[in-house]
């Protein structure tokens, strides 16, 4: 093609068999992110569509106070769950039995974790009773504990799956949850049945843990049995190890564990939207004592803007991937690995995270007025000025939990390569930091303060990972996120300008946007070739391969026709081939 032009080739087959989650590398990362996004927003819809329908009714009161709690118990669970990942993924690199011991023993204890939870919450309403006087907080307390217990077990044998990389199997199983809370909420409205039952709405699900009993059984490299017949003391696990491996079990194993878990547990403190289910939970004790009138307005509008703020989750499915993915390249210490995974997974989930929250911004009076308009009315009335203050905090609860999504990312990767303590330690301050004002902002700027504590928290967090993650790790960040700003800003003018009269009008004008964003990307040189082969795993997996390719020949069009990209993709024998001048 002449001496000034160096060909090549992506290694991007439409034809090959291989399953992304055997091929170790950065497209494996970015694969199972998107693929775990795809199927997850599927179960986000069906949860908004939930929040939309019983926008006036006390569900949402009852599922938001009861979700918060949750996460709160939860978060020992995912904390645990991340570190234990990572550990067991070197372990088995370096050896299969010594990483079946720790994954069983591991396994076992965060069962047990889950068990003495669920029974302390049970027991609380009735031994703290008296300091407890809600009514309410009584008995979404009282469903938590119950609910322990099913998140735990759903924990143990999604780890199983993670370990061996099927995120195409755990993102399938995650989209019932909102379908069947969906289901249930139709008929609650419907019937007209006590809301108080929707605070066990975990058990709705139980159709998740099923399947994922048997893709365990079926595919995980331990058996349940071996969980069961788990050691616990090291002495014990040494016991029954094979002579080679008795001095790789430390004597002090689950004491190390479990202060990883620590660190990690901080570092994930948002997967289970930890900081967001603190300030719930500080509104609602501050609404019962001091407001208690506007306790039910003021949770159900809460509830309604933190499942908007909840779309940084697109960032977070990356988070674990990433993770698994830096842990078995430091085994193999191969830092082009780490360093190509950390800035694939960024840019990648930026360009939805971005896309995501410019369209919330420019929508954000459009949506609560149209589809929570009930909150608003008083008597006959419409309060504006409560619209304009849920609008405000609607804009700072969505800006601070997409920053606590991307340092939740970075600090997986920070827990892959074995320096959990030093994110930890960023989480932790930001948790004294909410601590310490956010009863101050609310009690001075009523439920306004969340937003507000929640911004200033997160823009303290995320500099002080980056810089860790770029110490530690000596990343040189090569995001290109600046490329995203023409068609962010096209995005914003779309969505603001949109004539929206209805609900149905709000529909169109996302999907027009998000498709003009989408095939704009490449033309910005914001999707590079190199995401083409992520596009077309994912479809593969999916059994959606015309989809995919279709996808992937505009994205391809619109890249090539793009004076600002100085490199062009063609296709040649079922293969796209790069070509740099």
């Amino acid at each position: 093609m002449g001496n000034n032009l160096k060909t090549d080739k992506l290694q991007i087959d439409f034809k090959r068999d291989h399953k992304f989650f055997e091929q170790e590398g950065s497209s494996r990362v970015i694969t199972s992110g998107s693929l775990y996004m795809f199927f997850s927003l599927i179960n986000a819809s069906c949860i908004w569509i939930f929040i939309i329908l019983g926008t006036d009714t006390n569900l949402l009161t009852y599922f938001g106070l009861t979700t918060a709690i949750n996460g709160i118990i939860s978060l020992i669970g995912i904390g645990i769950s991340r570190y234990f990942i990572a550990e067991i993924k070197a372990a088995f690199v370096s050896n299969e039995e010594l990483g079946r011991l720790k994954a069983t023993s591991y396994s076992k204890l965060l069962f047990l974790i889950g068990v003495g939870l669920g029974v302390v919450m049970i027991a609380t309403p009735f031994i703290f009773g008296f300091f407890i006087t809600n009514l309410l907080l009584k008995e979404c307390i009282f469903a938590s504990g119950f609910s322990s217990f099913l998140i735990y077990a759903t924990f143990v044998f999604q780890i199983g799956l993670e370990i061996k990389n099927r995120y195409d199997i755990i993102a399938f199983t995650s989209i019932f949850n909102g379908i069947f809370i969906l289901f249930f909420a139709s008929i609650f409205i419907i019937y007209s049945l006590d809301p108080f039952w929707f605070a066990f709405y975990p058990f709705f699900n139980l159709i998740t843990l099923i399947l994922l009993i048997y893709f365990f059984k079926k595919l995980a490299p331990y058996s349940i049995k071996e969980i069961m017949l788990a050691k616990l003391r090291p002495r014990n696990i040494r016991k029954v190890a094979s002579p080679e491996i008795k001095d790789f079990i430390e004597s002090h194993q689950l004491r190390i564990y479990m202060k990883n878990s620590l660190y990690s547990m901080m570092i994930n403190i948002q997967n289970s939207k930890f900081f967001e289910d603190i300030l719930y939970f500080i509104a609602a004790i501050y609404l019962a004592i001091f407001d208690a009138s506007f306790l039910n307005f003021g949770l159900s509008l809460l509830t309604v803007l933190m499942a908007y703020g909840a779309v940084k989750s697109v960032i977070l499915y990356y988070s674990a991937p990433l993770n698994i993915e830096i842990a078995e390249a430091c085994v193999k210490d191969c830092h082009e690995t780490i360093e190509k995974s950390i800035n694939a997974s960024t840019r990648i989930s930026s360009i939805l995270a971005l896309g995501l929250l410019t369209a919330l911004i420019a929508l954000s009076k459009d949506l609560l007025f149209f589809l929570h308009r009930d909150l608003f009315i008083e008597g006959s009335d419409f309060n504006w000025d409560m619209f304009y203050m849920a609008q405000v905090l609607f804009i700072l609860i969505i800006l601070g939990q997409f920053l606590y999504g991307y340092s939740t990312l970075f600090g997986n990767a920070l827990i892959g390569s074995g320096n959990a303590g030093l994110a930890a330690e960023g989480f932790t301050i930001t948790l004294l930091i909410i601590l310490a004002t956010s009863p101050l902002f609310i009690y001075f700027n009523g439920i306004l303060g969340i937003g507000i504590v929640m911004l200033i928290s997160s823009l303290f967090l995320l500099p002080y990972i980056l810089i860790q993650l770029k110490k530690k790790l000596h990343i040189n960040y090569n995001f290109k996120l600046y490329r995203l700003i023409p068609n962010l800003i096209i995005l914003f003018l779309i969505m603001w300008l949109f004539p929206y009269s209805s609900t149905i009008s709000i529909i169109i004008g996302i999907i027009l946007g998000a498709t003009l964003y989408l095939f704009l990307n490449p033309f910005f040189g914001v999707s590079i070739p190199e995401d083409l082969q992520m596009i077309n795993d994912l479809f593969n997996t999916l059994k959606l391969r015309i989809f995919g390719n279709f996808i992937v020949n505009v994205m391809k069009i619109t890249y090539n026709f793009s004076p600002l990209n100085k490199d062009k993709i063609v296709l040649e024998e079922s293969k796209l081939i790069l070509i740099k001048k």
